[in-house]
Formats: C-alpha cells, structure tokens, sequence
C-alpha cells in the first residue's frame, strides 16, 4: 500500500508493495500496465519517495530534477523492484538515487532531486 502522502491513483500509480524499508533506503514492488519505459522507471521513482521518513511538516513532493538517468536494459517484466537511497538532505531538499532491478538484471538507475512542503 502506498504512503498516504502519494495521491496517485489508477492508472498512474507504479507502487505495489513497500519491501524494505529503512531511514536511508527503501525497496519496493513496482506495478506497470506494460513494459516500463525510462520515463515510468522515473515516474515510479519519485512516487516511491513517498516512503521516506521525511519531516512532518512535509507532505507534498516536486520533482526538481533527474539527473544521470541510464536505461541499462530493456525491462522484460512489468513488475520490478526499484531500491531508493536517500544520498544527500538539506532542509526540504532531498537528493536519492534509484535502481530499478529484477534478479541480476538492471533495468534503470539515475538521481531525482525533490522537493517536500507543507499543503
């Protein structure tokens, strides 16, 4: 189940199931109605910020920036795993980066800059 702070609904909602979760990182189950592109890799990300333990005031993100994104591979499912490790904050700022993965195989991996307020 998503983290109420993500108001994504169907169809645009690429988060399954939380996996793993720590302070610094999270894994999660993604869910896409076809084989992802570098786009939905991103998009999924982003949405996957959502499980952070971030501040408390904080409830809405923005996306600032994606940086170094590299699609490694085509995806040949439409449920991978994405890992997000929270790399750098800095008031409302946070810096993570992504991998998108099944098994041995990388699909995507980048940084996404985001931005957190209040509502």
């Amino acid at each position: 189940m998503p983290n109420s702070r993500l108001p994504h609904k169907e169809p645009l909602i690429f988060v399954e199931s939380l996996l793993e979760q720590s302070d610094t990182e999270v894994t999660f189950r993604s869910s896409f109605p076809l084989t992802p592109t570098l786009a939905m890799f991103c998009e999924a990300s982003a949405q996957g910020t959502s499980y952070f333990p971030l501040s408390p005031h904080c409830n809405i993100g923005f996306v600032s920036s994606f940086r170094n994104v590299i699609l490694e591979e085509k995806a040949n499912v439409c449920n991978p795993l994405i890992t997000i490790t929270l790399l750098h904050s800095f008031n409302d700022s946070y810096l993570f980066k992504f991998r998108a993965f099944n098994g041995l195989s990388t699909f995507a991996t980048g940084e996404i800059a985001m931005f957190y307020m209040a509502a």
